[in-house]
């Protein structure tokens, strides 16, 4: 196994627990150029992994190696099948957005980065993501989209790098917590969707992406130094 691509799944993992995405569940995924994908696995302690917890699978989530995936590992599996252009997948329970679906309301686009991830689709199915057929059917909604909202559940958000894939989660979640804060006070001004393209644009950058990660990851390494 690659051990840098490895590192890279528990560093994508430890940003977004530190970021609120993930709690004590949650995945991340990176898929490998000889077939299949890396994943943490399910008994990793999202909090403090090691590459030794990443475990390599096969294109249909089977594990190469003995170590365990997640039980969710069929989400990211279908994903790949039907998306030849990602590369990285991420998938987390994070509370701000995940509020917005149980009420059927638009999470507000309310910060220029929340232009990147307006109106994801929404998977209308709380259970969990554990087999090939909920694979298939999330991978549906998500169509071309960067990501999608699972109903009463979590999120997930693609990227052609982990980076990428992180960034958009981090971004979803900071733009709901906005959102519900700004309506807790009045009508929030929202971006208008006129305008999105243009921060799109100006946006849509692996550079930022990469100082996304980077500012998120000296985060956590400072807070687990203190």
């Amino acid at each position: 196994m690659d051990r840098n691509a490895a590192q890279s799944v528990c560093d994508a993992v430890a940003i977004l627990t530190a970021a609120g995405v993930m709690d004590f569940n949650g995945h991340a995924s990176l898929r490998r150029s000889e077939g299949g994908f890396l994943i943490n696995s399910g008994a990793s302690d999202r909090a403090a992994m090691t590459p030794e917890q990443v475990c390599r699978v096969d294109g249909d989530g089977r594990p190469l190696d003995g170590i365990r995936p997640p039980n969710e590992v069929a989400l990211h599996a279908a994903i790949y099948a039907a998306r030849p252009d990602v590369q990285a997948v991420v998938h987390g329970h994070p509370k701000w957005s995940t509020l917005f679906t149980l009420t059927g309301k638009r999470i507000d686009v309310v910060m220029p980065q929340g232009c990147l991830v307006a109106d994801l689709p929404v998977y209308p199915d709380p259970h969990s993501i554990s087999t090939a057929e909920r694979g298939a059917a999330v991978a549906g909604i998500l169509g071309a989209d960067r990501g999608a909202l699972l109903a009463g559940h979590g999120s997930v958000l693609t990227g052609q790098t982990l980076q990428e894939a992180v960034a958009l989660a981090v971004y979803t979640e900071h733009n709901a917590e906005r959102a519900y804060r700004a309506r807790l006070l009045g009508s929030p001004r929202c971006i208008p969707a006129e305008d999105h393209d243009e921060y799109r644009q100006m946006l849509d950058k692996p550079g930022l992406y990469k100082k996304c990660w980077a500012f998120h990851l000296s985060q956590r390494r400072m807070a687990d130094v203190r």
